[in-house]
């Protein structure tokens, strides 16, 4: 798997945003799209610098929900949050999955391509 020095520049970035999203996402059930975009984004840079398909680990856009902010029992009036949301746990299971994925490979291969989960 022979990379161009940009290609390693793009990977590096990619890496750098996954690591970063799974450090800084916030701690509770659901996180906003920006979120799920900016980690569909990084995979769309390892595919293309990689020229490989990685669409299972990208987030599907069906998980993007709206979210019930409140409800009123009384008068059945459901408020939402405003935009898109996903639930955290489906955007760290496929964070999580990609990084396992290239820390295989980095197993099985001489080419060091710099994903290692956090111990």
């Amino acid at each position: 798997m022979a990379t161009s020095l940009n290609d390693d520049d793009q990977i590096l970035r990619a890496y750098a945003a996954i690591t970063s999203i799974r450090v800084n996402v916030p701690e509770r059930h659901e996180v906003e799209e920006r979120w799920v975009n900016e980690f569909n984004a990084a995979i769309e840079k390892l595919e293309k610098s990689l020229g490989i398909d990685l669409q299972e680990f990208k987030v599907p856009h069906d998980a993007l929900k709206r979210f019930v902010a409140s409800c009123n029992s009384l008068t059945n009036d459901v408020t939402y949050l405003k935009g898109l949301w996903c639930e955290r746990a489906i955007l760290m299971q496929k964070l999580d999955s990609v990084l396992v994925y290239f820390t295989g490979l980095q197993d099985r291969e001489d080419i060091k391509i710099g994903f290692r989960p956090p111990k």
